[in-house]
């Protein structure tokens, strides 16, 4: 009997063991998964979350009713949610929320199943966590009123998701609070909260996407000024490449709205932050397209374009190779005629986006080809890319053009030949129409045959029962065997002797 005592020892102690080495290992790991949270390291904090999931289930799977079983239970839940496996999160984090008796554990496990929830852009989040909202517990209670901002702003609610925000400590709270503010038309109080977030701290994850927010509710050079205020102010805790990206980012932003000598000092920012470096060759890429667009004439682009063979030589990236194809589209075309002439103009015009370049060579074309049916049209684009000469344009074409579908839509006349004049340069240039599908004004189909077809749903009537029969089914036609539906058209037999109709055969 002296042995039983020391027995039931070695059994406790294997069982703290579990714990120790299960649980224990469990917990670190979701330690170190919430302090890469905490860094914005997304891709270490799922992996140490999933880690954290497989020891946590092997404790669930040896020892389920240890009391160790319950916190494990949910760990395994979170683990799992916060890995990205939310389709294998279902099943613990449901039972945790029915099962556990103690309220935290209850509380973590609705907080992860709502983050599922979002996760498949579900909206019941809200009711998922209205509870937790409330909790005793300060960071569950936050982290539910950020959740709660989350589905709020999912369904369109950018003032009430702002107001969610603003009631958590997350990290994540205030930008995503600065995001709904400029969402819901607020930008003064947005770009308050953006100037209080550069003093705290700046993280690239952040900031990259906010710019791209502010940028679209007021403007790119608003967009600009935040970003200087944050390399003012915090620029020498981010990376340089980090200051390089988000440089590169607004030069793209500017380039886009039409602001190209403004990208083209934020390419150059980006140059001499970081010569060496990806960035660095994309930019310089970048600014030989921005010099393309301020092209006076096609000198111009031949020197860019020996300019730009040298970047492609030490670094062909692919934007590089995409605006080499270009220059070469515009610089050694071979066609002369007036079709390549004016296809080569839109192509600077549209693809280049050098405006001046493109009105020159617009008004060229016309001057070199005056009885062109297209020379007009040259005149007209021209307009709207050479403002200067707006007034010798215009009379050209009163002097010259002054019945041409081109000018008559110009003057908002009627100009029943602008289409077929369309038409006609479309196949000029090679353009070639979509072809549309033949219309079917006509189907085949057998005529109805009268009779039951399945089973009525209204009880039978005195004609019904006392009127004549149902004609029969045609000879030959299928029938349907008992009890199935006969969910197929009827098929009339073909007489003897006549031959299989064509599907074009007209009725």
């Amino acid at each position: 009997m002296s042995r039983v005592p020391g027995l039931l020892l070695v059994l406790a102690g294997a069982a703290a063991c579990v714990y120790y080495n299960g649980m224990w290992s469990a917990e670190q790991l979701a330690k170190e998964a919430r302090r890469a949270d905490q860094r914005g390291n997304t891709f270490d904090a799922r992996s140490y979350w999933a880690r954290a999931a497989v020891k946590a289930e092997s404790v669930v799977v040896q020892h389920p009713r240890s009391r160790w079983a319950e916190p494990a239970l949910v760990l395994q839940g979170e683990g799992l949610a916060r890995s990205g496996a939310c389709d294998r999160a279902a099943v613990p984090l449901g039972a945790a929320a029915r099962a556990v008796r103690s309220e935290a554990l209850r509380e973590r496990a609705v907080l992860a199943l709502a983050e599922c929830t979002l996760a498949a852009n579900g909206p019941a989040a809200v009711r998922q966590v209205a509870d937790v909202t409330k909790s005793r517990d300060a960071g569950r209670r936050s982290q539910a009123a950020f959740l709660t901002g989350r589905a709020a702003e999912l369904v369109g609610d950018y003032g009430p998701a702002a107001e969610w925000y603003g009631r958590s400590t997350a990290p994540a709270a205030p930008p995503a609070r600065a995001r709904a503010l400029l969402a819901a038309g607020r930008a003064p109080e947005a770009l308050g909260l953006l100037d209080t977030l550069a003093r705290r701290g700046v993280r690239e994850g952040d900031w990259a996407p906010l710019l791209d927010d502010v940028a679209h509710a007021a403007g790119p050079d608003t967009a600009s000024q935040t970003l200087d205020g944050l390399l003012a102010r915090e620029g020498r805790r981010l990376p340089a490449g980090a200051r390089g990206r988000l440089l590169l980012a607004d030069g793209d932003r500017l380039f886009a709205a039409g602001r190209a000598p403004a990208a083209g000092a934020r390419y150059a920012q980006v140059v001499r932050l970081m010569p060496d470096s990806l960035e660095g060759q994309q930019a310089r890429v970048r600014g030989v397209r921005v010099f393309a667009t301020q092209a006076d004439s096609v000198a111009d682009l031949v020197g860019l374009r020996a300019r730009l063979g040298k970047l492609v030589q030490t670094t062909p990236t692919a934007d590089a190779r995409a605006l080499e194809t270009l220059f070469r589209h515009v610089l050694d075309a071979e066609d002369v005629q007036e079709g390549g002439q004016f296809r080569t103009a839109e192509l600077v015009r549209d693809s280049l986006m050098a405006p001046h370049l493109a009105g020159r060579l617009f008004v060229g074309f016309a001057q070199a080809h005056p009885a062109s049916p297209f020379a007009p049209k040259a005149l007209v684009a021209a307009l709207g890319l050479l403002p200067t000469a707006r007034d010798s344009l215009v009379a050209a074409l009163d002097a010259g053009y002054s019945t041409s579908p081109y000018t008559l839509a110009l003057r908002g006349a009627d100009s029943p030949a602008f289409a077929a004049a369309e038409d006609f340069l479309a196949r000029s240039l090679g353009v070639e129409r979509d072809v549309l599908p033949e219309p079917t004004l006509l189907v085949r189909v057998a005529p109805p045959v009268p009779g039951p077809r399945g089973p009525t749903l209204d009880p039978p009537s005195e004609a019904a029962a006392g009127g004549p029969p149902a004609l029969p089914l045609p000879s030959g036609a299928a029938r349907p065997r008992p009890g199935q539906r006969d969910e197929e058209p009827l098929r009339r037999p073909r007489p003897v002797g006549r031959p299989a109709a064509s599907p074009r055969d007209s009725l």
